[in-house]
């Protein structure tokens, strides 16, 4: 792509929009985004980027209208995945003391019995299967974008808010000899491995903030997107600098606490810079309940279509590659990894890497734990 002066002109534009923090101000007025944000959501996303993709701004644009159904394992076949059917739809899964279940199945007596909580949602670990690793190598530039939002606000007066982060990473290839990505398992030939980060930023004031979400009347949406992109896509271009081709996921995009119609017109944006992205886990929000009284309150909590959420460890893998609980309980969970029983703390990566290594996931480490939020305790029946 020709580096022409308007295209420099646009992404020191963007990069300045996303870096200067133009989007977390619009929180200065929840529920009343700035006069620019609505026509940037609705203008033609090609004078944003004239090599837009349709379809992942069509995605994007309409990502807070849209609700995935949980998909869940019966048989070695799945159910769920929402209207799109996309395998690239995850698997939620919890591993607590019984083991892994599927986190649409859980227990609901097992749930905090009513009120409001607040949530931590902390990025553990990224484990990119073998296939999946060559994609990134080959596409060079990935990113992984994580939304916890509110069912109900705070207060009447105000919208309901989603807690939302952006990490961005550029592949950088490992020189030794048939290693790419600086997995310690082994490999040869050249051959890709599979990768694993930990993307847990401590030192990230935006990342902080999702171990302290509210949800009033404990209903929210979870959604977590993971894909690659070309090299010389419009969001790598903003980005490179920031990754600084590290070769790991590092925090670019923080938007703690913003309204829902500011990030729509964020949403709007993020979508037009998108480039042929290749999705390796892809959900819209995910409806979550971490209360028995939440799900009562659907009216129909036995059929009711959701995640339940409680403390422990979730692992989000990709329909296509999730294997079955059987599979799973053979394995268990240290620092976020999915490792066999015993393994020694300094063998974590190596051991992960070769663990299910055909499978992607994502871990998240959760605690809920009982609130009282101001207006929280008027959520009227769910829809």
């Amino acid at each position: 792509m020709l580096d022409s002066e308007p295209l420099r002109t646009r992404r020191n534009l963007l990069k300045g929009i996303f870096t200067t923090g133009v989007f977390p101000g619009l929180l200065v007025a929840p529920g009343k985004a700035p006069a620019f944000a609505v026509p940037l959501a609705q203008q033609n996303p090609q004078t944003i980027n004239p090599e837009v993709d349709t379809e992942a701004f069509n995605f994007w644009n309409t990502f807070l209208e849209r609700e995935a159904e949980p998909v869940v394992a019966i048989g070695g076949q799945a159910r769920g995945g929402g209207a799109s059917g996309d395998d690239a739809q995850p698997v939620f899964w919890y591993f607590g003391p019984e083991g892994f279940k599927n986190a649409a199945e859980l227990d609901a007596e097992k749930l905090i019995a009513k009120g409001d909580v607040m949530v931590s949602v902390n990025t553990s670990t990224v484990k990119i299967a073998a296939a999946d690793h060559e994609t990134f190598r080959q596409l060079q530039n990935a990113q992984i974008r994580v939304d916890v939002a509110q069912k109900t606000a705070l207060l009447p007066i105000i919208e309901a808010m989603s807690y939302t982060v952006v990490g961005a990473m550029s592949y950088a290839e490992a020189k030794s000899k048939g290693k790419t990505g600086g997995s310690k398992s082994s490999a040869s030939g050249g051959k890709s491995t599979a990768a694993v980060q930990n993307i847990s930023v401590d030192s990230d004031a935006a990342w902080q903030k999702m171990q302290n979400i509210p949800l009033p009347g404990g209903e929210g949406r979870w959604a977590l997107n993971l894909e690659a992109q070309r090299k010389d896509s419009l969001f790598a271009q903003v980005f490179q600098d920031l990754v600084k081709g590290t070769g790991r996921f590092a925090p670019v995009i923080g938007l703690p606490g913003i309204a829902l119609s500011a990030l729509q017109s964020f949403n709007a944006l993020y979508g037009a810079l998108h480039s042929r992205p290749v999705a390796i886990i892809r959900t819209a929000p995910t409806r979550v309940f971490a209360t028995q009284e939440a799900l009562q309150r659907t009216g129909a909590p036995g059929a009711v279509s959701g995640i339940l959420l409680q403390s422990g460890t979730y692992v989000l893998v990709p329909a296509k590659q999730s294997p079955a609980a059987e599979e799973l309980n053979k394995y268990t969970i240290m620092q976020g990894r999915v490792v066999p029983p015993k393994t020694a703390p300094q063998e974590l990566d190596a051991a992960a890497a070769d663990t299910l290594r055909e499978t992607t996931y994502v871990t998240f480490d959760v605690e809920v734990r009982p609130a009282t939020l101001l207006g929280g305790g008027e959520a009227k029946k769910s829809s």
